[in-house]
């Protein structure tokens, strides 16, 4: 990192001599005064070593907000105000591989915030010689909170690259809103998941442990409510959850320096973050993640596999629409084709995509359900699969649509298919809800035609009441992404066979 001229660059601008100066008697009174204050006022607490312990982990907690929180919004602005100066097309034109200005950025962007952290250093070895803290339980919340942050740090950097311009303060907003959610986000899945927080604040929890110990599993630990979310439960085997999260932000760190790697050096308009291959791989990733801290008998699997189906239907929608193509980016892929001719890819993108990413996580989670289910329990693998289809046609034909949309003339055309679909999703719960066809299970299974909320209620039962038009909804829903493949179709043979401006047609003739 010393000899990456961006990485230099940032810290000569940054630890000017005067605000290294200020930030360390400034870090040094403050220490001071808590260390005085606390020896001199509090009384020692009960528990384990008095309030030393307690002194760390709110210290932690501190650097957690300064390194999370400071050093994202720093990283939104490093690509960001280099664009609105009109300077960070010099830096892609440098000789520094995508990999040399992607981690020059990512650790010179936050580079004052890590600064404070380590002025803070002295009094975090107060707070744990006063505490009896072991070395080990203080390394190990550092290194916690140093790969959530870089976690967080990249994908900041990522957002930054992405947004246009009049979009800085949402960004910030918006990466501010993700690092609470990630904070929060254990109490939000705790239900199905035995998985503890993946945010940086998370090693101010580390700090304050006595023991890497893990106690034999119980016999209903995939029971208890709320679960312990310092234990996890992988694959069914309870482990500590630090060495979860290291290893879990550490490999989200390597999918964030992918797409910035893929991207930094690219023209706007080629931005792409991931290839089709790399997608799928991001999708297995995530199910893998998922099917490893699943609780199987926290509900009923019809349910537990409509959780998964439900986080897969997010993941893969936000991965297809990021391969969704554009008129412009269709017309150079067409016109690199020319020779070779517009393949039925070219013609029906992203439907095979799609297929494969939704269907495959949809019976990867169907077979995980039937490995894990008790025998006594009954359970329909065929039932699962059809379900897992289901779901999977109802993401094609939405993201086929924008697809369409996307190549059609117009300004925003993305903007205004999004906007067609929520329209119309409102219009038709709106008229559903009033005619009160909700209440009466003979006839919900008819509302699968225009919603795909009623297939978290399909089960036996259900499809015993209506076969055929739950069979129609499900054939409707392929009709639809037929329909608009063809049309998008058409769309894209005009795309390749422009006509000739001034030319005659032999009917007109």
């Amino acid at each position: 990192m010393l000899a990456n001229p961006e990485f230099v660059r940032n810290v000569r601008s940054q630890l000017r001599p005067a605000k290294i100066v200020t930030a360390i008697i400034i870090a040094a009174a403050l220490s001071l005064v808590v260390g005085f204050a606390l020896t001199h006022i509090t009384a020692p607490a009960a528990g384990r070593f008095g309030w030393g312990v307690g002194l760390l982990h709110m210290l932690f907690w501190v650097q957690a907000l300064i390194l999370a929180a400071g050093g994202g919004i720093a990283c939104v602005n490093a690509i960001y105000k280099e664009k609105e100066q009109n300077t960070f097309d010099y830096q892609r034109l440098t000789r520094l591989s995508p990999l040399e200005l992607t981690l020059g950025k990512l650790f010179g962007a936050p580079i004052f915030m890590y600064f404070l952290c380590a002025c803070m250093l002295p009094l975090v070895v107060f707070a744990a010689i006063r505490g009896r803290q072991s070395i080990a339980f203080v390394l190990a919340g550092y290194v916690a909170l140093l790969v959530g942050s870089l976690a967080f740090h990249a994908l900041a950097l990522l957002i930054s690259l992405l947004i246009v311009r009049g979009a800085h303060t949402s960004a910030i907003v918006f990466v501010l809103v993700i690092l609470a959610l990630f904070s929060s986000i254990p109490a939000g899945i705790s239900y199905f998941f035995q998985l503890g927080s993946l945010s940086p604040f998370y090693a101010s929890h580390v700090v304050t442990q006595s023991s890497w110990s893990v106690a034999e599993p119980a016999a209903d630990v995939e029971l208890q409510m709320p679960p312990d979310l310092d234990i996890d439960v992988f694959f069914g085997r309870t482990v500590r959850h630090f060495p979860v999260m290291v290893v879990v932000d550490a490999l989200l760190l390597a999918w964030l320096l992918l797409a910035l790697c893929r991207n930094i050096k690219r023209d706007p308009h080629q931005y792409e973050l991931y290839s089709p291959w790399q997608s799928l791989g991001l999708v297995l990733f995530v199910n893998l993640i998922l099917l490893a801290f699943v609780r199987w008998g926290s509900a009923s699997l019809l349910d537990v596999q409509a959780a998964l189906l439900t986080v897969n239907a997010v993941v893969v929608g936000a991965i297809g629409l990021g391969q969704l193509r554009s008129r412009d980016r269709t017309r150079r892929i067409l016109r690199v084709r020319k020779e070779t001719g517009t393949s039925w890819i070219d013609l029906a993108w992203p439907a095979p995509f799609l297929f494969i990413a939704a269907t495959g996580a949809g019976l990867l989670v169907a077979a995980a359900a039937m490995r894990a289910r008790n025998p006594l329990i009954a359970w329909s693998p065929a039932f699962a699969v059809f379900r897992s289809l289901f779901f999977a046609a109802w993401l094609m034909r939405d993201l086929q649509f924008l697809q369409w949309m996307a190549l059609r003339r117009g300004k925003r055309p993305m903007v205004m298919g999004t906007l067609y679909l929520a329209v119309s999703y409102a219009c038709v719960g709106i008229l559903l809800s009033s005619t009160g066809i909700f209440a009466d299970a003979d006839r919900v299974p008819f509302t699968a035609f225009f919603l795909p909320t009623p297939i978290y209620d399909l089960d036996h039962a259900a499809w015993m009441l209506r076969p055929a038009i739950w069979g129609a909804a499900f054939l409707a829903q392929w009709l639809m992404v037929a329909l608009f493949i063809y049309a998008q179709r058409k769309t894209v043979l005009e795309l390749a066979h422009p006509a000739v401006p001034g030319s005659v047609s032999p009917i007109a003739t």
